[in-house]
């Protein structure tokens, strides 16, 4: 198997077509690219080739030819005028300017330097695996591999003349500036204080006539519109043209400066052009962002690494301040007409921050009375310490969003409009809160006290909040219920006026048992037992009333006051009196019945006895 596949790539590697170096190698011999000519001449002759793809040969061929004869050149700098003291600012200036063109343009080179490239690897893949049925195009993928070659070369060429020429410039004005020759130092602070003036004016008018063109917009007068686009636009260019003016300007004495190494001066005017190149627009802006670039490199070569350094460490930071503080003082959006910036959403939070707080801090302080003062109603330290945390919150809240500068009146209205869909989608919880409101302000019922809402759930109240209640079981177990079930459906309270209850105990005892006795002993043993029940009050003395005649037992009930507490049950109670009266009846041997039923069997007269 190996041996095939081996002989299958040696005869399609023969098969392939290979690139012709002689197309792009040798381009002053240009015998071959008649040939070229010639074979395209004659396949046109016997018509071997659509004429479409003969066409496109005589093309390709043809810019071939043209670029065999591209010179590559450049405009280079006089440096004579390094030479020249009366004009060397504007010279130097100049050479600044040139050097920046040139880095520009080195890099686009670069850039397409990198398509040519990309479109030579495709046409090389297409030439070395092109098969028998495009092999008709053979020749054309050819002559444009060898135009794109001839054209890479030519791209690198321009781009060692750029570099040795922006070297050689580069190096020249380094030198101008160690020349120790006469020094000089020029004062631009009035030209800069004209153009700033012209500049302001400028704006001015931009300003009015965008305020003009808005007014035709809305009007929709087209004519006017096209007039005021124009006449917009020219302010505009103006504008820009001052600014390269002022740029220049800068420039020339940066330049002075670093020919006297005056760092800080530098430093100072350095930063005026960073800001200026930030207004800057056009095609210019490219070129004088470069040139900025170079100065800040001779300055780095001048003044050195570690005064610029220092000197940019401090620029930045005051930069890094501004940037940080227009970060946040920068309007996001308005809202009712005021601006809303992110400095104004913090502020506003961290003042509902505060709110939580300090509402945190109330309802601690609120419980740390609770603990000094155990008499006082717990149902009215919580009232206190819930009503005061959502006033604090609440009022914070306004304050913040006045802090925003919103109309109060306006989150009326929205809340008006909110007040459907509460309505409809949150209707349970909204049903709930205003329950809440009212069980606190209501006071049915109290942390502390006793309710039973069905048979199997009863217990103590532990907490009572604006959404829901807590109430932990005689078992131990808390269970949140929301406020509206106190308010929609029947709640027993067992300590709301009063904590006692009177609890009912049935028993029975056998027919013959004598009432009284029944009543004295029970009562007796009652008296002398340890059970908890209410003993001193007059209108609340135990009793034994006679109830029922059952057909198996006569029955009476056990009433008896119990004070009741977190600590209550009702049926371990019971049956704890329950267990007395049991004892108590086992005690003087009455009877206890159980069910019972007597059988008498009645004989018939007229039957006849057996013998």
């Amino acid at each position: 198997m190996k041996y095939i596949l081996f002989l299958f790539f040696t005869i399609t590697s023969l098969l392939s077509a290979q690139i012709d170096t002689k197309l792009f190698e040798n381009i002053q011999d240009s015998n071959y690219l008649k040939e070229i000519e010639t074979s395209i001449s004659k396949s046109e002759i016997d018509k071997s080739k659509d004429i479409e793809i003969i066409d496109t040969e005589k093309k390709h061929l043809k810019q071939l030819l043209e670029v065999y004869s591209i010179k590559s050149s450049i405009k280079e700098f006089n440096l004579s005028l390094f030479n020249q003291e009366k004009d060397l600012l504007d010279s130097l200036l100049k050479a600044l300017f040139y050097i920046s063109e040139l880095k520009i343009k080195e890099r686009n080179q670069i850039q397409l330097s990198i398509q040519v490239q990309n479109k030579l690897s495709l046409l090389k893949k297409r030439i070395e695996n092109i098969v028998e049925d495009d092999k008709k195009y053979l020749l054309t993928y050819q002559l444009q591999y060898a135009y794109y070659r001839l054209q890479k070369n030519n791209i690198q060429k321009r781009i060692d003349l750029f570099v040795k020429n922006k070297d050689a410039v580069l190096n020249s004005i380094l030198n101008t500036f160690e020349k120790e020759a006469k020094l000089f130092e020029i004062d631009t602070q009035i030209e800069l204080a004209s153009l700033e003036e012209k500049i302001k004016k400028l704006v001015l008018q931009k300003t009015s006539s965008e305020i003009e063109l808005e007014k035709e917009i809305i009007n929709e007068n087209i004519k006017n519109k096209e007039q005021l686009i124009k006449e917009t636009a020219k302010y505009e260019n103006l504008i820009q043209k001052v600014y390269i003016e002022k740029i220049d300007l800068i420039n020339k004495t940066i330049i002075s400066n670093l020919i006297q190494s005056k760092h800080k001066e530098y430093l100072e005017r350095q930063k005026e052009v960073d800001s200026l190149l930030l207004l800057l627009q056009g095609d210019l802006k490219d070129t004088y962002i470069e040139q900025n670039n170079i100065i800040k490199d001779i300055a780095k070569k001048i003044l050195g690494n570690t005064k610029i350094f220092l000197g940019n460490s401090l620029t930045q930071s005051i930069n890094y301040y501004e940037e940080f503080k227009n970060l946040f003082t920068t309007t996001l959006f308005v809202f009712n007409e005021q601006a809303i910036s992110l400095l104004s959403i913090i502020r506003a939070l961290f003042l509902i921050t505060i709110g939580f707080a300090i509402g945190s801090l109330y309802k601690r302080w609120i419980n740390k009375i609770s603990l000094k003062w155990p008499n006082m109603s717990q149902m009215s330290l919580k009232l206190t310490s819930n009503v005061g945390f959502y006033l604090i919150v609440f009022i914070t809240i306004m304050i913040s969003m006045s802090s925003l500068g919103i109309d109060m009146s306006s989150i009326s209205l929205i809340a008006g409009a909110l007040s459907i869909g509460i309505g409809f989608g949150l209707q349970t919880v909204v049903s709930n809160l205003i329950a809440g409101i009212i069980l606190m302000f209501e006071r049915t019922i109290r942390i502390g006290d006793i309710i039973e809402i069905t048979d199997l759930l009863k217990g103590t109240v532990t907490d009572i909040r604006i959404r829901s209640t807590t109430i932990k079981t005689f078992d131990n177990i808390d269970i949140v219920i929301p406020n509206s079930s106190f308010i929609q459906n029947n709640v027993i309270n067992w300590t709301l006026d009063d904590p006692t209850r009177r609890l009912h105990i049935a028993f029975g005892v056998a027919y013959g048992t004598k009432i009284e006795k029944i009543k004295e002993v029970v009562l007796d043993e009652l008296k002398t037992s340890d059970l908890i029940y209410v003993r001193n009050d007059e209108n609340k003395k135990p009793d034994i009333r006679f109830e029922n005649m059952n057909t198996s037992s006569i029955d009476f009930e056990l009433l008896v006051w119990v004070k009741a507490n977190d600590k209550i049950n009702a049926n371990s109670i019971k049956s704890d009196f329950l267990t007395l009266i049991y004892n108590c009846l086992y005690k003087h041997q009455i009877e206890i019945p159980f069910p019972q039923l007597d059988l008498h069997v009645k004989r018939d007269s007229n039957e006849i006895p057996s013998s």
